[in-house]
C-alpha cells in the first residue's frame, strides 16, 4: 500500500500513539501506546493475553492515531487489521529495548527496561501487527 510521505513521517516518529479496538465488552476502547512502524504496519507489544489481545482476537478491527502536540497539528490515522503472535522472551526484551530507544533518551531507555525487567524474566508477550488498509493524514490550519 503507498502511503502519504508526511503520514509515513509522522508514523516514523517517536509520538506516542492512541489504539483504538472494541473491547471484550463492546465498548469503544483507546489506549495510549507505543509503537513501531515497520514494513507498512504497526507494531506494538503486549503483554501475554491482555485485555487488548483478548479483545482484538475476537475482532482485529483497530486504528492508531498519532498527532504532534503543537499547531498547526498533524494527524495520521492507520485503520487495518490486527494480528497476534506469541513474541518469545529474548525477541520480547529486544523489541521493547528497540522502541524504548526510540521514544527515550539512552539513560531513560534503560532505566525503563531495569524497571520493566524487574531483574528477572518477562517471559513471553503478544506481538500485536496492524496490518494498514488505509492511512489519513490531516493537517489543522496553517
Amino acid at each position: 500500500m503507498k502511503i502519504e510521505p508526511r503520514a509515513r513521517e509522522l508514523l516514523s516518529r517517536p509520538i506516542v500513539g492512541q489504539l483504538g479496538y472494541l473491547g471484550l465488552d463492546g465498548e469503544p476502547k483507546v489506549n495510549p501506546t507505543w509503537f513501531r512502524f515497520v514494513d507498512g504496519e504497526i507494531q506494538v507489544a503486549s503483554p501475554p493475553n491482555a485485555f487488548k489481545s483478548r479483545s482484538l482476537r475476537r475482532d482485529p478491527r483497530a486504528v492508531l492515531t498519532v498527532s504532534t502536540p503543537d499547531y498547526p497539528y498533524q494527524i495520521a490515522s492507520a485503520t487495518g487489521q490486527v494480528s497476534i503472535e506469541v513474541l518469545k522472551e529474548e525477541p520480547r526484551i529486544a523489541f521493547v529495548r528497540d522502541i524504548a530507544n526510540h521514544y527515550l533518551r539512552p539513560a531513560e531507555a534503560e532505566h525503563y527496561l531495569e524497571k520493566w525487567l524487574k531483574g528477572g524474566s518477562p517471559g513471553p508477550g503478544d506481538l500485536l501487527r496492524l496490518h494498514i488498509n488505509r492511512v489519513r493524514f490531516t493537517t489543522t490550519g496553517g
